[in-house]
């Protein structure tokens, strides 16, 4: 089963669509390179207009697969720290792409998950979702561009409140605080999202890549931001506070942290 589909309509709008419904689109590493390659195959469509990236069922994405975070617990943190490089770009390549990225937030939406909507250029979600950068839930520094995307996109102050909390929000309330520029009943958030692409249809396609390439700003600081947290990651993945995170989530639990 594919995990990442792929499709590209008439007017030059793709559709990317994660797909692993059973683990409500958790993002793995055999996720990270279908959508890779994915995203290379677009790089090569001259006539690509936008793109609109949503989940399978009944989510968005979890995050990061339970699974392949656990697995890291038995690297070293120099591996830790370039697989998590790696991982990262795996996704946020799609920034490379000259044309709108629209997430389409159709379910729930939460710590990496929620990051790859936010490094889109604007989101619309679903009146049911919700959405919350979870990563201190599980004794783990958040990753996948949270600490560069989630202040230019809510402020620092929000941004840091959402981030140390881990709070699970609305998609009402995500749309008061300018997480999403609007909601939509959940049958409608994908068909919203093409009518976004519509109307970017009437623009100038090189203008609106000279935009893109103004509004995403200097790709330098994303970096430096990536590079900071793959290193206080492969740090955390080490640490008894991260195997109790862990442990919480497989026994649906709240975690009992407590400071060494």
């Amino acid at each position: 089963m594919a995990l990442v589909l792929q499709s590209i309509d008439s007017d030059g709008v793709a559709t990317l669509t994660l797909n692993d419904e059973t683990n409500l689109n958790a993002m793995s590493d055999e996720m990270a390179k279908e959508f890779a390659v994915a995203i290379q195959s677009l790089k090569g469509h001259k006539g690509l207009r936008a793109v609109i990236l949503t989940g399978a069922g009944k989510a968005f994405s979890a995050g990061g697969h339970l699974s392949m975070l656990e697995a890291k617990r038995a690297k070293t943190a120099e591996e830790n720290r370039v697989g998590m490089l790696s991982f990262y770009n795996s996704f946020l390549c799609m920034r490379d792409l000259k044309v709108p990225l629209i997430a389409a937030i159709n379910g729930a939406a939460v710590g990496a998950g929620l990051c790859v909507a936010c490094a889109c250029d604007f989101r619309i979600a679903s009146d049911n979702t919700k959405l919350g950068f979870t990563f201190l839930k599980l004794g783990l520094h958040p990753g996948m561009g949270a600490t560069y995307f989630v202040p230019r996109i809510v402020g620092p102050s929000m941004a840091t409140e959402l981030l140390v909390t881990g709070r699970v929000i609305s998609a009402e309330e995500a749309l008061r605080i300018g997480i999403v520029s609007r909601v939509s009943s959940a049958p409608d958030v994908v068909k919203d999202a093409r009518a976004i692409a519509t109307e970017i249809l009437s623009c100038g396609p090189d203008a609106t890549a000279q935009l893109l390439e103004t509004m995403r700003g200097d790709p330098s600081l994303l970096t430096r931001a990536l590079e900071r947290e793959a290193a206080c990651q492969s740090v955390n993945y080490a640490s008894a506070e991260f195997s109790e995170g862990v442990a919480a989530v497989r026994e649906k639990r709240s975690p009992n942290f407590t400071k060494s």
